[in-house]
């Protein structure tokens, strides 16, 4: 019968429990401290990017490839602000609207039918731009006698100057130039009336 070595038994059993220390050792992963760290920061920005509805809708065979690592909660502040507004912005998507330009009112001179009176004939001219009136011209006025031009030298440019006024044949009477007066109202509104007006 062998006998029994306690010292061989007890080096075996510290033998036996060193390997076993040594093996578990080696099974067990490494954590590093500031890995345990980062991890929680780069699952949850792994879940975020995965519930965003930008996200792909297939998940990545291989995540850890294309993981970018995030900044630390302490380096949040220092995150360039540019990257918060990557997309250009537009301040207005409407067209603007094409630009019309009005067209330019047409001028047109027109001249009244000839206004015979007791001291000679009246005829009337007006030059219009659009509808408006910009130019009164009596062509024909009484001028057979001294008298009649005289009068009439004062009473045309009155009637003319008022045509410009009033827009239309309500003008007023010139004193000491009734005839006139009559006769050119009447061959001012046969030149409105050419002209449409």
């Amino acid at each position: 019968m062998r006998k029994k070595h306690p010292f061989r038994h007890t080096l075996l059993a510290t033998a036996g429990t060193v390997s076993g220390i040594v093996l578990l050792l080696t099974l067990k992963p490494t954590t590093d401290p500031s890995a345990a760290r980062a991890e929680p920061a780069i699952t949850s920005s792994a879940t975020a990017s995965a519930q965003s509805p930008s996200a792909s809708p297939t998940p990545s065979k291989s995540p850890r490839k294309k993981r970018t690592p995030s900044p630390s909660p302490s380096s949040t502040s220092t995150w360039p602000p540019h990257t918060a507004s990557a997309a250009p912005t537009r301040t207005s998507s409407a067209p603007s609207a094409p630009k019309t330009t009005a067209a330019a009112p047409t001028t047109r001179t027109v001249t009244g039918s000839t206004a015979e009176t007791k001291y000679g004939p009246v005829q009337v001219r007006i030059t219009l731009t659009g509808s408006r009136i910009t130019e009164a011209t009596a062509v024909r006025s009484p001028d057979e006698t001294a008298r009649s031009r005289d009068i009439n030298s004062t009473a045309v440019p009155k009637l003319n100057q008022e045509t410009l006024q009033a827009q239309s044949a309500d003008v007023d009477t010139v004193s000491g130039a009734t005839y006139t007066s009559a006769g050119y109202r009447q061959s001012l509104q046969s030149a409105l009336d050419r002209a449409g007006a």
